[in-house]
């Protein structure tokens, strides 16, 4: 009876062990093993934004080149090898769509800040809008809007303006200026373009500006979207590429430079 009694208290006792070690495996591996809609997803850190790749596809318009600066003569108030430099692509024309587009322009170390900006209809000698304004002390990629008011009229579909931005080194010896020129002109977006600007995501608008070959709002948007995330490294990639990729590698590293909204206001 005794035997019987051991024989059968350790067939039970074998069954909880082969049970307790069954369940401890099987829960070791729910636990190593996540779900694989986990592995899928991508992990995105705060104040981090992902969205479409930019690239930027130039069209067939062009311009005389002169995306780079310089002075006609005499000493000028440069304290840099770099030059003065105009964000556009290589055909020293970029398109845009609004009717009072923002510029962009690289302003190397200076001694002076005060610069004037100048807008022509094409090569005429008809000055649409001129300004004078004084820029960051900081050396960096500056920008400038057109202002929206009664005094100046919005940019004509199809016409081409020629720009001009200077940097007066001796308001009394304009010969001496760092001065850079530039072209826009202003398009009217396809009805697609269009839908798909006002439905899409802050995020993804650069890379839809891009692949149509709006140069002016590509920059714009990515800038924006850099000033609204300083710290997010896929932004800075972003824009190093799409500078790089027309031909302005030797700044696609500097610093933005944020405008005073103020200050663009009031010019």
């Amino acid at each position: 009876m005794k035997n019987n009694f051991s024989q059968k208290f350790a067939l039970f006792s074998l069954a909880m062990l082969l049970e307790i070690a069954i369940n401890t495996a099987f829960a070791g591996k729910l636990t190593a093993q996540p779900s694989s809609a986990l592995l899928n997803q991508e992990i995105i850190e705060p104040g981090e934004v992902v969205g479409e790749k930019v690239n930027f596809k130039p069209p067939k318009v062009g311009a005389p080149e002169n995306r780079k600066g310089g002075a006609s003569r005499g000493t000028n108030c440069s304290r840099s090898q770099k030059s003065l430099k105009a964000l556009l692509p290589t055909s020293n024309l970029g398109l845009t769509v609004e009717k009072y587009p923002t510029f962009f322009v690289y302003v190397p170390p200076i001694s002076t800040q005060l610069a004037e900006f100048e807008l022509r209809e094409g090569n005429d000698s008809t000055v649409v809008y001129k300004t004078r304004f004084m820029v960051p002390a900081t050396t960096g990629v500056v920008n400038f809007s057109l202002p929206p008011n009664k005094t100046l009229q919005p940019l004509e579909i199809g016409k081409s303006y020629k720009w001009s931005f200077s940097i007066i080194c001796d308001s009394e010896d304009r010969s001496k200026d760092l001065f850079v020129e530039g072209w826009v002109q202003r398009i009217e977006p396809s009805s697609t373009l269009a839908s798909q600007i006002e439905k899409a995501k802050p995020r993804d608008r650069p890379a839809l500006y891009a692949e149509s070959g709006i140069w002016y709002e590509t920059l714009m948007t990515l800038a924006e979207l850099r000033y609204s995330y300083p710290q997010d490294s896929s932004l800075v990639a972003e824009w190093t590429e799409l500078l790089e990729s027309v031909g302005l590698n030797n700044i696609a590293q500097e610093p933005l430079v944020p405008s005073s909204k103020k200050d663009q206001a009031n010019r």
